[in-house]
């Protein structure tokens, strides 16, 4: 796998990683998953009428009764009625069993239907768990711990994942503040489409047609030369510029990251080499519906290529994009942030990382993988993601 986007800046050759890798490999959606299993409401069978055959018996015997006691033509007439009677009886059930007009048992199914759906306040039929209270922050933060310290020691890795809880973000595991890698260029991504369109809006030239493709090529396919383009784009032809544009960007999102601190430190590698907590960009993930443009973004991380198969791309339906690479004390890492749908198909922003004990790729894809597999079921009764009548 290729190094990630360790910018150098406009001066030097886009995107050159510590390696030299050209192209990021990202990890992204894999179309299979496990599908959220719907709770249909069993229906319930309408039970058959027991049969008539006391009531036949009984009226046999009274017939039988009659014809000794009144012998001749007057017993042969009471004979006839009753046997009339009891074949009017016998009809009657008949037509019930058939569900006919008025039979007994339609209403009857028709009870225990209504008693096996039971209806919610508004008309809907309640399925298992309807009226359950979603997890507390505590509940869900012990889970959190669990999940992180079970993928830890089963998978030879460092972790850390954040999720949101009512409170704000819940984060378990030794990882939270690292390089962010390709992982930035969903927020470079954001801006660009933001630019576009407030040009657009003005009557100024805006490449919508350059941007778009290279908006493609960066989400899509991690590729670092449109991702360098893309930030050139915010930045007016300056890194120093765009910086400060993407971190005022992430704070309008309500992220507090300060993209701009190496330039402040005076120590300025690559917009890859920002650092972001994954508990912010939990954060970041929460409010990015709100943005103008960000549907568009969101509508890319939805279709990584599909040999990109790590992490969250294990979660049918997720919205999410990836970055990896060798941080400056040489520890190899693999992160990824995003939406992915809970049980109840609402998009909850997750952040996740992986860094292998034992330095190998692999090793972390195992880690991000193991932890894509057990969030969604942390997930149910998680907060959802703001939408956008919500901003």
């Amino acid at each position: 796998m290729a190094n990630n986007e360790r910018s150098e800046g406009a001066s030097r050759p886009p995107f050159e990683g510590r390696a030299g890798g050209e192209n990021a490999d990202v990890p992204g959606a894999d179309e299979s998953g496990a599908d959220v299993p719907g709770k249909d409401v069993p229906g319930t069978d309408v039970p058959g009428a027991d049969e008539p055959g006391t009531g036949v018996s009984s009226a046999g015997g009274q017939a039988s009764r009659v014809g000794t006691q009144a012998g001749g033509q007057g017993g042969i007439a009471a004979m006839v009625a009753v046997g009339a009677a009891v074949l009017a009886i016998t009809v009657g059930l008949v037509m019930g069993l058939l569900g006919g007009e008025g039979g007994v048992h339609k209403e009857q199914g028709e009870q225990t239907q209504q008693a096996a759906t039971p209806l919610s306040d508004n008309g809907d039929e309640k399925g298992d768990g309807a009226d359950a209270a979603p997890p507390t922050d505590e509940e869900q933060q012990t889970k959190l711990d669990k999940l992180a310290a079970e993928v830890s020691k089963k998978n030879n890795v460092q972790v850390g994942v954040a999720i949101l809880g009512e409170d704000g973000p819940l984060h378990a595991g030794k990882l939270n503040e690292e390089g962010a890698w390709s992982t930035i260029k969903v927020p470079i991504s954001g801006a660009v489409e933001e630019k576009l369109r407030h040009a657009e809006a003005h009557g100024q030239p805006a490449p919508r047609v350059a941007m778009e493709a290279d908006m493609d090529a960066a989400i899509h396919y991690s590729d670092n030369d449109a991702a360098f383009r893309l930030w050139m784009y915010v930045g007016d032809g300056a890194d120093r510029t765009a910086a400060y544009k993407v971190r005022d960007y992430m704070h309008r999102v309500g992220d507090p990251t300060n993209a701009a601190k190496q330039f402040e430190d005076g120590v300025y590698i690559g917009f890859g080499a920002i650092k972001w907590k994954l508990t912010d960009q939990v954060k970041f993930m929460d409010g990015f519906r709100c943005m103008n443009g960000s549907e568009k973004v969101l509508a890319r991380m939805g279709h990584i290529i599909p040999e990109h198969k790590y992490g969250l791309a294990k979660i049918k339906g997720a919205q999410f994009k990836g970055g990896w690479g060798p941080e400056p004390d040489g520890r190899f890492i693999y992160r990824q942030l995003g939406l992915v749908p809970g049980a109840d198909g609402e998009m909850t922003p997750v952040a996740i990382m992986a860094i292998p004990n034992d330095g190998l790729e692999p090793t972390a894809w195992e880690g991000v993988d193991a932890l894509g597999k057990k969030l969604p079921e942390l997930l149910e009764g998680a907060p959802a993601a703001k939408a956008e009548e919500e901003c």
